[in-house]
Order: C-alpha cells, then sequence, then structure tokens
C-alpha cells in the first residue's frame, strides 16, 4: 500500500510507536545526520555557505544532487531568521538539487514518513522525495515525491516500499529538487517503521486519515 496520497505530518503518522507493534527509526531530524542545516565541517556552524560542496566547510550530510542538480553556485545554508528549528535555513536556488543519504537499506514493507517546513517565499516550488543509492547514482523512488504547496507550512509524505521495488537493499535518503527560485527550507525529518503488521498498517492508515490536516507554521 503507497500511503503518500494521504497528507498528514510524520509526527501524527508515526504516533502509534506507542504501540509495541511498531518499532520507529529516526534516520534524518535535526540531532540525526543534520536535518536543520546547523553542521557544517564536523562543527556547529553559524557561518552563510553558498555552495554545498566547499571542501573545507561542507554542509554536513547534504550533498549537491549529480545529474539532477543544474545550478549549484549560489545554494546552500545561512541563518536569515527564519529557521523553524535552530539558526540556520536552506536556500536552493532555481536548478538546484540536493541529497541527505542514511545507512538504513530498504526492505519490503518498510514504511517511511518525511516532513519538512517550508519557512519563506511560500510560491517557490520544490519538491521533495525518498531517494535510493543505486551503485553510486541517487535515485528517485516512484511514487514518493511530495511537491510544495504555495503557503508557508510544514509538509509531510508517507510511503511504503512495495515487492519488486528497485530500492529494496539500497540505502535511502531525502531529496530535494528546487525548479524555484530561492525557496527557503528547514527541518527535514525522516523516519522508518521497518515491515508493520497488516493491523498497524490499518491503523496508520486511520490515523492520517483523522490528521489530514497539515500543520501550518
Amino acid at each position: 500500500m503507497n500511503m503518500s496520497a494521504f497528507p498528514r505530518t510524520a509526527a501524527v503518522v508515526l504516533a502509534l510507536c506507542c504501540s509495541p507493534a511498531l518499532a520507529v527509526t529516526t534516520l534524518i531530524d535535526p540531532v540525526t545526520n543534520n536535518g536543520s542545516f546547523e553542521f557544517a565541517g564536523g562543527a556547529l556552524n553559524t557561518t552563510k555557505i553558498q555552495v554545498w560542496d566547499t571542501g573545507a566547510l561542507d554542509v554536513d550530510h547534504w550533498v549537491e544532487w549529480a545529474g539532477v542538480s543544474t545550478a549549484g553556485n549560489d545554494s546552500g545554508v545561512e541563518n536569515t531568521g527564519n529557521a523553524s528549528d535552530g539558526t540556520m535555513i536552506a536556500f536552493l536556488q532555481g536548478g538546484n538539487a540536493v541529497h541527505n543519504m542514511t545507512s538504513w537499506l530498504a526492505a519490503e514493507g518498510d514504511v517511511f514518513a518525511f516532513s519538512w517546513d517550508h519557512v519563506l517565499r511560500e510560491d517557490r516550488n520544490h519538491t521533495v522525495s525518498l531517494v535510493y543509492d543505486d551503485g553510486g547514482t541517487i535515485t528517485t523512488i516512484a511514487g514518493s515525491e511530495v511537491d510544495s504547496t504555495g503557503v508557508l507550512e510544514k509538509i509531510s509524505g508517507v510511503y511504503q516500499i512495495p515487492a519488486g521495488s528497485p530500492a529494496i537493499g539500497k540505502a535511502i535518503g531525502l531529496g530535494v529538487v528546487s525548479p524555484g527560485s530561492y525557496p527557503e527550507v528547514d527541518n527535514f525529518v525522516l523516519q522508518v517503521v521497518p515491515e508493520p503488521s497488516t493491523v498497524a498498517m490499518a491503523g496508520l492508515a486511520l490515523v492520517g486519515l483523522a490528521a489530514a490536516r497539515r500543520t501550518r507554521t
């Protein structure tokens, strides 16, 4: 079951983690894999970085997406006063794309929930999706894409790995593609419930339907 069609926050979707049947693992958040862009060069950073992969001061865990990104000379992190977590946000010029990979290897039935905050320039479209490492090529998981909504809010998606998915056995992450000009985004979260039971999945769907309204910032 692909649950990405039901809009809801990752926190609500995974509220069932209190059930013994579900074990939630956080793969990306503000303290895991630099989900809120606070770290660069292995340390807390407050300096504007205008290129994702600068060498000496790379933004930790975020890498320009080779083969997808078409512009990268003015995209990175900055303190603009608009952060929803910490002090730093990410800004992406039109054509820029980045990814954040984890060590989690996808299995059939894994349910991934992800969210992020669109904090400035609500009309600047961008897309977030699950991605996998296909022998060094970072590839979008088809059907997992979630688009920005045209308003400033927390945006979220949920996706279950189906049988036969090319992502099975591959490392999973998040990818961000920005055809719009300079959206500011922050506070990326990615969580996974490994192969939940059918009963638990039904519960997830009911919780999601009951909480279909997104949380606006």
